[in-house]
């Protein structure tokens, strides 16, 4: 019989109407098994339209069912195209966006007063945007360049840039693009700085207007690529060089870097890749070998164990779980018992949930030194070989929106955090020492959009906001421009201690710390983080500050850190060209990190193996071990938790918002929206241990979106398929199209599926096909408009094929054919584009190719896995189809114009179903299917979920995204592959069948007999 847990007996049941949209979802949660089981429903107000207008999370539908004039979570207010013009969160606030006909934003605006706009050429690319703060002046805050926009000679045909964006000019200075190889590797790019650290500027027309603006240093990264755009060498901009070796596979095998005026240094000798894609061995440079095991039925992380070349083991980890996936222990075997004040202490952490799966209670050891409540400041520090440790208990209480509302701690220190939430959002502040702080005091922490205007750095203030240290201020864009760490005045930020802030796109580039150090002088102390591609150059000065002008002194220290991730191996190699302290050992100092199951750093070692610091975290965050073998080299920690930088104020960047650990919370709402929930505060569904936050690592918002539109997506058709996703729960993914087909299916081409296997003409396949005569064919091509179309090519001897012809679909006969043509014959390339121009034939490009359709989860963590040939599958393809339809009129839905469709076929994750369930005599035939297309990729994949779009690089990050939303995989890619031979009474993963071929472990034994 098995044991009862907060979970047993708690179903999920969906709600739906007579359309089958869901409208209520019934869950039911408590904390532990023994309590009474609590009702929460989560609610969806649909329209006529069929879309969601309102949503409102258990706590503000009990509020409604009481009072109907209390507010939804978010309200949504679409266009006649589906498109949301207005949305409104009681967390982030309202947003009004208008569309152009083309589905493109052009103008925006928010409860900030904020005013954004956005301009385009001819071809639908974004020139320029435009900011105007509340009160302020317009400024133009967004500037691009494109390759094809100079003259003929300008190298742009040379270096691959012709429709690139080339010059991007942004809040963080200007970022150049100066050559691309053919795979869309970038080769060459620069950087340069705005002269000033605090400015927002506003980019002028003329380029030498612009340059004003800027430094004159431009830092430039060169990289070296295989034809497959795997980097080889990369030089960063100051001189120091990264080389990699890769496996048969593709993948990282062995990692050098050669320092700026250094000798090479070996940073990863080996590592060996299951077929999952998971880690199992990393072997570094200093000797250490870390071996990962893993479950295999489910791939979830077993154990870590790191250990030196003389069989001194470093960590060993173990990790223990629930039936669905929570992590309920972690223990470290190298860890000793250990007695301080009648107390033994371990290396065990235990961990339980409530019904929701969110964490309620945690067990472990901390320091003994950490007696005060914690805040933004570090603990202190131990020596390695202390045996001051206690052991402590962390329970958590949260609300029916999943709002931390008490947090308390026994341990060396006893205390009990206490948070305020506003009654109708999830915003939250720590409440005060005298309990005074009530919910209706929550909205004047926040501004219009949710975001926190003070740190709560400390113990906070009685009342209300006051202007103070701490105090947060935000762009227009929701960025976090600046930290004030001491004030003296409320008006002039100029007088203030301060941490300062710059970001290009949603990346940060640039932080500076203020510190005064003599007012009567105006001598500050300046500390400065330049990110650059690789690296990242950390420089300490001193200046003196008198009104406008500014004196700079010398350069106290100038450290270049050289950045790199090899499996899950984090390497950070430190390199003074000024300014080295004493304490450290030696110049380049190289430190590997050994990293738990979500990315924390929990060891660093040195180039012989010994351990520079060790770090046990807290769940949500903070620091319950600390331990360093000396200050100096502890003070150059700057990664731990969840692998991200801590920051002088305490908080945590994640490349695209900032986490307070000791609010158990972001300062901001979320702003890819409610792709984690309606409550966009909420770290990680509060279950931190078992889950990273996978945002921060990867292309989200504009960034992704251009990206998209770019290599995905033609622009107009995102809308509608971003429709499709919200109004059927689903999230989508799509395999790139390439810019050449984006470009064709903007020309109009049709779309035709992956039943034609053959290549697109584009630079890259002319290259290989005719070698020396590729320059003369591609301007042949872009004459006759061959680019991005699908060519009939045909083998001509030794192993090479040429163009013949062009898929087509013949308008009078309704049939898709090859227009025949010679690439060395003017006539016929006039006669295709005289066909074309009379409508007669239209060329084919390709369609959508869709990688996943994945059922969205719902707040109690159930999603529909949707089937091959299911009617779920061919809804959602019409759906796009359709909405496609209504922005492109082209593309007609009607059965006469399907070769116009833009989806053509299902989901390749259901391509292995489909083939064994549909075409099971061939897959006989060919004992199993193909495994390239039966597993996840290639990549990269463009993820849309609502309106938010992600693009994953790999399948680690493809897996980490499902996985952080903890969406189930299909059976057959929940582990890959097996051997033929094992675990052959699985019904998940798969089976590779012969070399090439893979098939699911049911049709494996059907092939066996």
């Amino acid at each position: 019989m098995s044991e009862m847990t907060a979970a047993t007996g708690t179903p999920v049941v969906s709600v739906r109407d007579n359309r089958g949209i869901p409208v209520r979802t019934l869950n039911w949660n408590r904390e532990e098994a023994a309590a009474q089981l609590r009702l929460l429903v989560s609610h969806n107000l649909i329209n006529d339209d069929s879309r969601v207008s309102e949503s409102r999370d258990p706590r503000l539908f009990t509020a409604w069912s009481a009072d109907d004039t209390t507010v939804a979570n978010l309200c949504n207010t679409p266009s006649l195209a589906g498109q949301v013009l207005k949305r409104e969160s009681t967390d982030s606030g309202w947003q009004v966006v208008v569309f152009d006909a083309a589905g493109r934003p052009v103008w925006m605006t928010d409860g900030r007063g904020t005013v954004q706009s956005l301009s385009y050429d001819e071809l639908g690319r974004q020139m320029s945007g435009s900011e105007q703060l509340s009160g302020g002046a317009v400024r133009v805050s967004w500037r691009g360049e494109y390759g094809d926009a100079g003259p003929e000679n300008d190298g742009s045909q040379d270096n691959n840039l012709r429709g690139m964006c080339v010059a991007q000019y942004d809040d963080g200075g200007l970022q150049v693009v100066n050559s691309v190889a053919l795979s869309g590797t970038v080769l060459s790019g620069s950087q340069q700085f705005l002269a000033s650290a605090e400015a927002q500027p506003d980019w002028p027309e003329a380029d030498s207007d612009r340059q004003a603006l800027l430094e004159a240093t431009k830092y430039t990264t060169i990289a070296l690529s295989d034809a497959l755009g795997a980097p080889l060498v990369q030089t960063d901009a100051m001189g120091h060089q990264l080389a990699w070796q890769y496996d048969v596979s593709g993948r990282i095998c062995s990692q050098a870097v050669t320092p700026a005026g250094g000798s090479k240094q070996t940073l990863l000798e080996s590592v060996t890749w299951s077929e999952a894609g998971q880690v199992l061995e990393e072997v570094a440079g200093n000797g250490v070998t870390t071996v990962y095991s893993y479950e295999p039925e489910t791939q979830w992380l077993v154990t870590v164990t790191a250990q030196r070349t003389d069989n001194t083991v470093l960590q060993a980890l173990g990790y223990g779980y629930d039936n669905t996936g929570n992590v309920l222990s972690v223990s470290d075997g190298t860890v000793a018992s250990r007695y301080w004040r009648n107390q033994a202490t371990d290396g065990v952490r235990m961990f339980s949930y409530d019904a929701l799966y969110q964490l309620v209670n945690a067990t472990g050891r901390e320091n003994a030194t950490n007696t005060v409540m914690p805040y933004a400041s570090l603990p202190a520090m131990a020596q390695p070989d202390s045996s001051q440790y206690v052991n402590y208990t962390r329970t958590y209480l949260y609300d029916d929106s999943g709002n931390l509302q008490t947090l308390t701690h026994t341990g060396a220190g006893n205390f009990t955090r206490k948070m305020t939430t506003e009654t109708t959002s999830s915003r939250s502040v720590q409440q005060n020492d005298g309990g005074a702080q009530s919910p209706d005091d929550v909205a004047g922490w926040f501004d219009s959009n949710g975001n926190l205007r003070q740190l709560q750095a400390g113990s906070p203030p009685s009342g209300s906001l006051t202007a103070q240290q701490d105090a947060l201020e935000w762009g227009g864009s929701d960025n976090l421009q600046s930290v004030t760490l001491l004030s003296r005045s409320s008006t002039d930020m100029s007088q203030n201690d301060r941490e300062v802030y710059q970001y290009s796109g949603s990346s940060r580039v640039r932080k500076q710390t203020r510190t005064l150090v003599n007012g009567g002088s105006g001598l500050w102390a300046v500390d400065e983080v330049r990110y650059l591609a690789g690296m990242e150059l950390r420089r300490s000065w001193q200046e003196t500050v008198s009104g406008s002008s500014v004196t700079p002194g010398a350069v106290t220290e100038e450290l270049h850190v050289v950045t790199g991730q090899a499996g899950r191996a984090g390497i950070r190699v430190l390199h003074w060209e000024t300014g080295m302290p004493d304490d450290i050992p030696a110049n380049d100092q190289v430190r590997w990190s050994v990293d738990d199951n979500i990315g924390s750093l929990s060891l660093e070692l040195d180039v012989e193996g010994q351990v520079i610091s060790r770090e046990e975290y807290y769940p949500f965050g903070g620091t319950a071990v600390w331990s360093a073998r000396s200050e100096v080299e502890a003070d150059y920690k700057v990664v731990r938790y969840s692998g991200k930088e801590r920051d002088g104020t305490g908080l945590y960047y994640y490349g695209h918002r900032y986490y307070a650990p000791w609010l158990c919370r972001w300062v901001s709402a979320d702003p890819a929206s409610e792709v984690d929930g309606l409550n966009l505060f909420r770290m990680v569904r509060n279950n931190p241990v078992s889950f990273s936050d996978y945002r921060g690592m990867l292309k989200t918002g504009e960034d992704a979106r251009r990206e998209v539109a770019k290599n995905f997506i033609v622009e107009a058709h995102m809308a509608p398929i971003e429709t499709v996703s919200e109004n059927n729960s689903v999230i989508l993914s799509f395999r790139e199209a390439g810019k050449y087909t984006i470009e064709a299916l903007q020309r109009d081409a049709a779309a035709k599926g992956h039943n034609i296997l053959e290549k697109t003409i584009k630079p890259s396949s002319l290259s290989s096909a005719y070698g020396e005569r590729a320059n003369e064919m591609e301007e042949k091509a872009k004459s006759a408009g061959l680019i991005g179309m699908v060519g009939h090519w045909v083998d001509i001897g030794n192993g090479t094929k040429e163009i013949k012809g062009i898929w087509v679909h013949d308008t009078l006969t309704h049939e898709d054919t090859v227009f025949k043509l010679s690439m060395d014959n003017a006539e016929s390339l006039k006669s295709f584009k005289m066909q074309v121009r009379l409508g007669n034939i239209v060329p084919f490009t390709g369609d959508y190719d869709m990688h996943d359709m994945r059922g969205m989860k719902d707040e109690n963590n159930q999603s529909e896995f949707i089937k091959p040939e299911s009617y779920a599958e061919k809804a959602i393809a019409h759906a796009i189809n359709e909405g496609v339809a209504a922005v492109d009129p082209v593309r007609h839905l009607d059965q006469e114009h399907e070769h116009m469709h833009v989806v053509r076929h299902g989901p390749q994750q259901n391509f292995l179903g489909y083939r064994e369930e549909y075409e099971t005599e061939e897959a006989i035939k060919d004992k199993g299917s193909l495994a390239v297309v039966a597993n996840p990729g290639p990549f990269p994949i463009a993820i849309v979920n609502k309106t938010d779009w992600t693009i994953v690089e790999n399948l680690e990050e493809w897996g980490t995204y499902f996985r952080d939303l903890n969406i189930v995989q299909p059976p057959h890619w929940s582990t890959l592959p097996q051997s033929y031979h094992s675990q052959m009474n699985k019904n998940i993963g798969v089976v590779e069948t012969r070399t090439g071929m893979v098939s699911s472990p049911a049709f494996a034994r059907r092939l066996k007999k």
